[in-house]
C-alpha cells in the first residue's frame, strides 16, 4: 500500500502495519487509518493519516525522558485496545512544534496507546490531574541528547 504524506512523500508500506482508530483522533474523527513513521535521527514519531496526506501528528515516547510517566485510565476505555502481554502496548504523546523549538509541548494528559499486535489505536484522556495537556518538553529532549 501507497500512502501519501506531504512531509515523507509517498510511503509503501505493508497493509498489516496500518493502525486503525475505530473512533479516529480527538477533532480529527473522520480519520480511522494511521501509519506509524519514525525518525531514525530524531526523538519524534509521526502518526501520518492514510487518508489525509496534510494530517500527521508528531509524537514522543515519552517514557525516553519521563520514565515515571504513568496515566491512569479508566478499564473500560481501553478494553477494546489493550492485550495482556504488555509488550504489544505502545503509549505515545502528541506533542506540538512551534517556530520557537524550546517551546514545544507535548499533551501527557492524552497519550494514544497503540496494541502493536492488533494495530489498532486509541487517544485517552487520562485521570491524572498532574498531568497538563501542554508539558514544556524541550529541555528533558536536550539532556537526553547531550547525555546528561
Amino acid at each position: 500500500m501507497i500512502v501519501k504524506s506531504r512531509n515523507f512523500g509517498e510511503i509503501e508500506i505493508e497493509d498489516s502495519k496500518l493502525i486503525t482508530f475505530e473512533e479516529g483522533i480527538p477533532g480529527f474523527e473522520e480519520l480511522r487509518k494511521f501509519v506509524l513513521v519514525t525518525d531514525d535521527d530524531g526523538p519524534f514519531y509521526w502518526l501520518q493519516s492514510a487518508e489525509d496526506e496534510n494530517i500527521a501528528f508528531a509524537m514522543l515516547d515519552i517514557f525516553k525522558y519521563m520514565p515515571d510517566y504513568n496515566p491512569c485510565v479508566e478499564d473500560s476505555l481501553v478494553e477494546d485496545i489493550i492485550d495482556k502481554d504488555e509488550k504489544n502496548i505502545e503509549i505515545y504523546n502528541i506533542a506540538v512544534i512551534p517556530e520557537n523549538v524550546e517551546k514545544m509541548t507535548v499533551n501527557l494528559k492524552a497519550p494514544v496507546i497503540i496494541n502493536i499486535k492488533s494495530m489498532k489505536g486509541k487517544q485517552i484522556i487520562s485521570n491524572n490531574e498532574e498531568y497538563p495537556i501542554k508539558y514544556y518538553i524541550y529541555e528533558e529532549i536536550k539532556k537526553l541528547k547531550e547525555g546528561v
